[in-house]
This record gives structure tokens, C-alpha cells and sequence, in this order.
């Protein structure tokens, strides 16, 4: 599939680059046409893959954007939260219940040292001082835009509903936007380190499932609306891009100045 898609990218790219008027264009703007050209490298992630990660950026915060301005001002979303989570209350199941709140506690803060900690003590080992950084950027920014975006938006939780007592504001889902940094992240930094395919899949796989798994207990166990859910995913997923970036970005840079003093 990736092969397919590079192939089309690069068809496409040199049958633009073969029409007259962009022809003169690269005559007139070199410096622009190196840039733009830039752009679309396939070979290097500050190419097209950089170029793809700000488009999603983009989408992702105009999709978050909308999604936080329809829970403050239109009443539709608000009928579809109560009566996902009223439906879900009264399917609720006590064994379940306890499962997923275990599951739940995967989001917690404590988890998070507990886990990055981990994290963190192999990369110092190894001496992945990008990683590392990579690593716990998004998670700190997840932190702050989380705390100050439900002091901003002040949304209660479900009343009546929570299977545990839950402080602080709603919107958007710390566990949710935490979860997806986290086990996103792991998985990155593993894909980069498993050379098998199946082993690469395998912690793709793991790290969705662990998400999708605390997404929903928040929900299950009433502690969240399913906006809220949702607003955490688009936030988490952005923090995400911005680590995976980073750590690409800095370590393209730094092979290149590797070059440079190697020549």
C-alpha cells in the first residue's frame, strides 16, 4: 500500500513538473520551486511526510475547533451525549464495570510516570537523547492543554451516572487525550526500533486496542461524555504528530551536520 501511494505521489509530481507553464514558473522562482519541490520529497520525512503532518494538524484542530463549539453552543450534541450515556448506564454490567475501570486507571497520571518512567529509563540506557525528548514533549503539552481547556470550557460531567466520584471539569477527556500520547508514542518508538514487520504491526495494534479500550471505559463508567471523548482524541492525536515530528525532524538535522563534519 505504501509502495502504491509513493508511486502515484511521484507520478503525479513529474507530470506536473512536465507542464509548460510550471516549466517557466522554475525558470523565473528557483528559490521557490526548491522549496516547493522540497515538499514533496518522498525520501525524507521533512518532504512529503512533514508536509502531510501539517495538513492533518490543520484538519485535526479545525475538527477539534467545531467539535468545542458545538458542546458549548448547539443543543444536539448535548442530547446525543445524554442519551449515549444514559443507554450505556443502563446496559452497565458490574463485572464489566470492574474491568474497565481497571482499564480506565491505564490514563491515570500515576500510570503515566509509572510507564514513561519506564520509557524513559530505556532511552536513557541506550542514550536516546532525541527520544527522550520526543517522548515526553507531547505528554507535558497534553498536560497543560488539557488543564487549561477545561478550565476554559467548564463542562460538568454526567450527573448521576459516574461509577466512581470524579473532580475537576469534563471536556475534553484527560484519560482519552493522555492515552492516545502515551501508548501513540510507544508504538512510534518501537516501530522505529522492530525491523519485522509483523512486530512493528503488533505494537500499532496494541497501542490502538489500549486507546480505544480507555476511550471507552470513560464513557462506560460515566465519568465522560462521548464529545468529550472525542475532543480528547483530536487533541491527543495532535500532541501525537507534534512528538513524531520532533523526533524525525531532529534527527534528520542531526545526521546532516553528522555529514557535513564527516566530509
Amino acid at each position: 500500500m505504501k509502495n502504491i501511494v509513493v508511486h502515484r505521489v511521484r507520478s503525479a509530481t513529474s507530470w506536473v513538473l512536465s507542464q509548460p507553464a510550471v516549466g517557466r514558473f522554475r525558470e523565473n522562482h528557483p528559490k521557490v520551486t526548491a522549496f516547493l519541490a522540497n515538499r514533496f520529497n518522498t525520501k525524507l520525512f521533512v518532504g512529503l511526510p512533514l508536509t502531510l503532518v501539517i495538513v492533518a494538524l490543520v484538519i485535526n484542530m479545525m475538527l477539534l475547533t467545531n467539535l468545542t463549539e458545538s458542546v458549548m453552543e448547539s443543543e444536539w450534541v448535548v442530547v446525543v451525549d445524554e442519551q449515549f450515556t444514559s443507554f450505556l448506564y443502563n446496559m452497565r454490567q458490574e463485572w464489566l464495570s470492574k474491568l474497565l475501570y481497571a482499564v480506565t486507571t491505564l490514563g491515570d497520571q500515576i500510570a503515566v510516570f509509572i510507564i514513561g518512567g519506564v520509557v524513559s529509563a530505556v532511552l536513557l540506557a541506550r542514550k536516546k537523547w532525541v527520544a527522550l525528548f520526543a517522548f515526553w514533549l507531547p505528554l507535558a503539552g497534553t498536560g497543560l492543554s488539557v488543564r487549561y481547556g477545561k478550565t476554559f470550557i467548564s463542562r460538568e460531567r454526567p450527573a448521576d451516572v459516574a461509577y466512581y466520584a470524579v473532580e475537576h471539569f469534563s471536556f475534553p477527556s484527560g484519560h482519552s487525550t493522555t492515552a492516545i500520547v502515551l501508548f501513540g508514542m510507544i508504538a512510534f518508538l518501537l516501530y522505529r526500533h522492530f525491523h519485522k514487520p509483523w512486530l512493528r504491526k503488533l505494537s500499532v495494534a496494541l497501542a490502538v486496542i489500549l486507546t480505544l479500550l480507555v476511550c471507552f471505559s470513560r464513557i462506560y463508567l460515566g465519568v465522560h461524555y462521548l464529545s468529550d471523548v472525542l475532543a480528547g482524541l483530536l487533541l491527543g492525536g495532535a500532541w501525537l504528530l507534534v512528538g513524531i515530528s520532533v523526533m524525525e525532524v531532529l534527527l534528520y538535522r542531526r545526521r546532516r551536520r553528522w555529514r557535513r563534519t564527516n566530509i
